[in-house]
């Protein structure tokens, strides 16, 4: 199994972090792939691809950080595995449950489904097994619902700017270069 762990990070959040070496101790994937999208990416507000890539190699120094999304056309998550599938075996794409609701709006999302795996990471507001099975009753089997109860956020912390919701490393170099 290899874990892609793909997002905006926008910033970087302790939460993300948390996620990851979660994810690492209960499932022992070969790898974990780190891939921040590139800004190219259609979603207001985010900052730019070279400052969220160096804050999510500061942030996932155990993982492998990698710039595949940052291209002239945003071509989907489903060409991003893809590509990484020649290269890594098993590929298993973790996602947040806000983002599971969102799904049909997704590049070729049938496709992607019928392709590939995928790790939802439970929030308390959103019912991910209903929704699998009120919305995707057919793809059922291509996920795991992994739980995880914390609800930091990169909005609350660029809503808030409180220190506490990223690590040091991360809050310096927000300071450092004027982010948020």
């Amino acid at each position: 199994m290899n874990i892609v762990f793909g997002g905006s990070f926008n910033p970087p959040t302790k939460a993300h972090i948390e996620i990851l070496d979660l994810l690492n101790k209960e499932f022992k994937p070969e790898n974990i792939l780190v891939i921040p999208t590139g800004d190219s990416y259609t979603w207001k507000n985010i900052t730019p691809f070279k400052y969220r890539y160096e804050m999510a190699k500061l942030a996932f120094k155990n993982y492998k950080v990698l710039p595949l999304e940052q291209e002239d056309k945003y071509r989907g998550t489903i060409n991003t595995l893809r590509y990484l599938s020649k290269e890594y075996s098993s590929l298993y794409f973790c996602m947040g449950a806000d983002n599971i609701v969102h799904i049909k709006e997704w590049i070729e999302y049938e496709a992607l489904l019928n392709e590939f795996n995928f790790i939802v990471i439970k929030r308390s507001n959103i019912d991910v097994l209903g929704f699998i099975n009120e919305n995707l009753a057919k793809y059922k089997d291509k996920f795991i619902v992994f739980e995880y109860n914390n609800d930091i956020s990169a909005t609350e912390f660029r809503i808030k700017k409180d220190k506490k919701l990223v690590n040091d490393d991360i809050y310096d170099y927000i300071i450092n270069n004027h982010l948020y």
